[in-house]
């Protein structure tokens, strides 16, 4: 064990050595997809970036470059099947994604462009959906397929809350609350997200803003075929609220409004592309996993799966959890003072 340690220090200090090193490997063309499909949408979006890498530029100035993250000439498109057999084909258009309404924050990568590219359609969740991206430069071609989740109301609905109470009770924090859920047969995982609406005024300008939040109360809830039901402890919702807003100063106080609900459907590409990276890690880490994709084609990462959700608008707090929220232990340095007005 000795002799085999010092050979790979040997190894190492004469890497260390060299001025011929080769930091990065050999230029491939590698591309990035990443598309979700829902239903629910009526236009859709799919990313298509391209890997870089220099080994004498500066690659932070490069990613700042709409040229080195984007491809000059795909054509993509989207096939609708049924049966296997195509009934359907659409080429997408090129769109930038800040003129659509998106705005990208500022970061590594430049931020306008931030192109994708775009379909105006309304899918068939009775259907499966290939997606082909063909590089009219270099000839090569990506194809992925998907199913769709369907949204309809008969096989995706709320439980509880709903029929067995419209409000939702999260006043005791040492209590569990249960949400239940019929669920679409190809939906392979749930998140509950609860949006919090509330008003916020500063004390010293006089000025009134309307704000929300989103908070996430359970994540990746394994379906089960049919019905689903989770229970979260009621202390999440109060640690959740208080990370998402966070302390206030004493000019600020906040009003509680009426929140939404929604429960998140996601496909099992989507789960398996989660599962897979977050599964990249840990303590008892020791080798490189794949990078899992659904895409085929040579040198492709990412994903074309599909997901959906499921809102319920305005399901008021019961007035225990309402008091719970302004004068509990959990929330208290968040200044909410009263019930919105809005």
């Amino acid at each position: 064990m000795t002799r085999y340690f010092w050979f790979i220090a040997l190894l190492l200090l004469s890497a260390s050595c060299s001025t011929d090193f080769k930091v990065g490997a050999d230029y491939r063309e590698i591309t990035a997809v990443y598309g979700l499909l829902a239903k629910s949408d009526t236009a859709h979006y799919i990313k298509i970036t391209k890997g870089f890498y220099d080994e004498t530029l500066d690659n932070l100035v490069l990613a700042q470059n709409a040229d080195t993250l984007y491809h000059k000439d795909l054509e993509v498109t989207l096939q609708e099947l049924n049966a296997g057999n195509v009934v359907n084909t659409w080429t997408l258009n090129r769109v930038d994604l800040f003129k659509e309404g998106y705005v990208k924050a500022p970061g590594t990568f430049v931020d306008s462009p931030n192109y994708a590219y775009k379909l105006a359609q309304t899918l068939n969740a009775q259907r499966t959906y290939r997606l082909k991206i063909l590089n009219k430069i270099s000839g090569k071609e990506i194809v992925g397929e998907t199913d769709i989740i369907d949204n309809n109301i008969s096989v995706f609905n709320f439980i509880n809350p709903f029929i067995n109470s419209d409000r939702l009770n999260f006043a005791d924090p040492t209590r569990n609350y249960v949400f239940s859920w019929n669920a679409p047969s190809n939906a392979a995982f749930f998140d509950i997200v609860l949006r919090f609406w509330y008003q916020e005024k500063n004390l010293n300008t006089n000025v009134t803003t309307y704000q929300y939040r989103d908070i996430t109360l359970v994540k990746n809830v394994a379906a089960t075929g049919g019905g689903v039901s989770v229970s979260m402890e009621n202390l999440q919702f109060y640690k959740a609220l208080s990370a998402q807003l966070g302390a206030a100063p004493d000019y600020i106080t906040r009003y509680v409004d009426t929140p939404d609900l929604r429960i998140l459907a996601g496909g099992q590409v989507l789960k398996t592309y989660i599962d897979v990276n977050s599964a990249q890690g840990g303590i008892t880490f020791d080798q490189i996993k794949p990078i899992y994709t659904n895409l085929s084609g040579g040198d492709v990462m990412g994903i074309f799966s599909t997901r959906v959700a499921r809102s319920m608008d305005k399901i008021a707090f019961t007035d225990p959890t309402f008091d719970s929220i302004i004068n509990g232990q959990y929330t208290g340095n968040l200044n909410i003072v009263g019930r919105s007005t809005q």
